[in-house]
């Protein structure tokens, strides 16, 4: 192809690729007969962004990161849908004459000429990368039934009020809107899904990097039978509403599997649901990808090194405590290594670890699994976490008789653990013999990197970060790249705290207090403030978020 060779030479001129790796794709594009564009995409040669702009600054188009809440859904219906997602494009916007176009795709510029039904208008085509494009078109789609389901079910004179009797069918329009809903939480990057009934309405809340937003209000009338429809998928008795219920769906969304928990509990206006979404395919292994500072790496990685000892975790709901334990999981995961895990749930499936799940039911509790798994050959040992002080006692004796034993606590701080455990039951010597350390953590969300400004801190700026000279920060702004909010994503702030001979004093004298330890974690050791404050410094998140991390340590 001549586009291919031209193309090539384009990207070598721009050095975005070494001639001998230009010619050996090139070779390759040409043998499958793809654009190498694409064939460098799938071979994740270069990354997608910046290919993709190369791509459309070759060819004299518009590049644009378009972001779902730019969507006209009321504009894309006018097209037909099919034809949409086989050009992989959609319709933007019609100024005048000209009709804009942002797909994928350049090479289907001219079957877009097909929506050009009024004589004389124009043809825009800007460009936007697959992944993306992949998902604005799901998200069209599925937005646009979901309108139509939700319009169909106002309509419908069936009587829903007892839907969720199992002797009531649940009708086509509700697993259409239950399904919707738990793809447009995926295309829009929610962690949770609230469904929560209230008097007169229904609330469709999603969290989106840490905030709860509210997406839709639904009729009330509905909730009946979304509630039934959910509490099936989630193999949950649809008959008892008086007592919170636990369980899980699965299914696909785009070929990716997605695990979703589900928990209900009754509220005045009836069961509230909450969603939670895993993505089983998410392999968290690369221990750079956590966010811990170079120091804090090294401090880590001489813990989980350590053949026998306890390190905990800590932090509240949400913070990211399980993705950590897991990529620690995932680094020690060797053919010479027998890890065992107890979990309530098991929220990531490992090849190669044995994984257990608590089952209350039949009295497989933490405690006693970790009895079993003692007589299992264990060198490693993970427990979701530490509830009681049965499972601090075996998790402890564990760690001191040759096992190397993670898990979680909650607690405040890293400081706050010891104290916890001495709370629990523990003997301050079995303390001090077992506990390699402590790790706390929160989640901060990341500055949007295409619309953050820059200036200069003010005088109470740097009195609030402990700093002596002018330094420059960023704020958020809000563009389309991130849903205008101005953040996306977010990132791990962590406070490390190594159980050294100062601290084993500390502690096993008669004046022990956890604040003592913490002196000497803030003075030795990186704190989450600290922490934080470096990644405000650094550009990554904002003075705000540092603010309210705040309120919360330090209270």
């Amino acid at each position: 192809m001549i586009f291919n060779r031209l193309f090539t030479n384009y990207l070598v001129e721009q050095q975005a690729l070494s001639p001998e790796l230009a010619t050996e794709w090139l070779e390759r594009s040409d043998a499958a007969g793809s654009p190498i564009y694409l064939e460098l995409f799938r071979g994740e040669i270069l990354e997608e962004e910046p290919l993709y702009r190369m791509l459309a600054d070759f060819l004299g188009y518009e590049y644009r990161f378009c972001q779902l809440s730019e969507i006209n859904l009321e504009f894309v219906k006018q097209y037909p849908r099919d034809l949409l997602i086989q050009y992989q494009g959609v319709p933007f916007s019609l100024q005048g004459d000209v009709l804009t176009v942002i797909g994928c795709n350049p090479f289907r510029v001219e079957e877009f000429r097909e929506f050009l039904t009024h004589g004389g208008k124009k043809l825009k085509f800007i460009i936007s990368p697959p992944t993306q494009m992949a998902r604005i078109l799901d998200y069209a789609n599925n937005k646009i039934q979901q309108d139509i389901v939700l319009t169909d079910y106002s309509k419908s004179n069936t009587d829903i009020t007892e839907a969720s009797n199992t002797s009531t069918p649940i009708d086509a329009p509700i697993i259409k809107l239950c399904d919707s809903i738990l793809r447009d939480a995926i295309n829009r990057g929610a962690s949770d899904i609230h469904v929560e009934p209230f008097d007169k309405t229904i609330y469709l809340r999603f969290r989106i990097d840490g905030k709860l937003n509210k997406i839709e209000e639904l009729a009330p009338h509905m909730f009946p039978a979304l509630l039934a429809r959910y509490k099936i998928m989630a193999d949950l008795n649809i008959a008892e509403r008086r007592v919170p219920q636990d369980g899980k769906i699965s299914m696909e969304v785009n070929g990716i599997p997605y695990d979703f928990r589900v928990s209900t509990i009754p509220t005045i206006h009836g069961e509230k649901i909450v969603i939670r979404i895993y993505n089983r395919q998410f392999h968290s292994g690369d221990m750079s990808s956590l966010g811990f500072s170079e120091k804090q790496t090294e401090l880590v990685m001489s813990m989980i090194s350590r053949p026998h000892g306890i390190i905990l975790l800590t932090g509240p709901t949400g913070s990211g405590k399980s993705t950590t334990l897991y990529t620690f999981l995932r680094h020690l995961n060797k053919e010479d290594t027998n890890i065992m895990t107890v979990e309530d749930p098991v929220e990531n499936e490992i090849e190669g670890i044995n994984q257990v799940q608590v089952n209350p039911k039949a009295q497989l509790t933490f405690a006693a699994a970790l009895r079993s798994f003692l007589r299992q050959d264990p060198n490693v040992i993970m427990i979701g976490e530490i509830r009681d002080e049965e499972t601090a006692q075996i998790a402890t004796r564990a760690a001191i008789t040759g096992h190397l034993v993670l898990s979680s606590i909650h607690t405040n701080d890293a400081a706050g653990v010891i104290t916890r455990l001495v709370n629990m039951g523990i003997p301050k010597y079995l303390v001090a013999d077992s506990l390699l350390g402590a790790i706390s953590q929160r989640l901060v969300r990341k500055l949007c990197p295409k619309c953050k400004s820059a200036r200069m801190t003010t005088k109470a700026e740097m009195e609030m970060l402990g700093i002596h000279k002018k330094a420059e920060i960023f704020d958020a702004v809000g563009c389309p790249y991130c849903n205008q909010t101005g953040y996306l994503g977010r990132i791990g702030v962590f406070e490390i705290m190594v159980l050294n001979d100062e601290i084993r004093n500390i502690l096993m004298s008669d004046d022990f207090t956890s604040e003592k330890v913490g002196e000497i974690v803030e003075r030795d050791m990186t704190t989450v403030l600290s922490h934080t404050k470096e990644r405000v410094l650094s550009g990554e998140t904002s003075l705000e978020e540092y603010e309210g991390l705040v309120d919360i340590v330090v209270s």
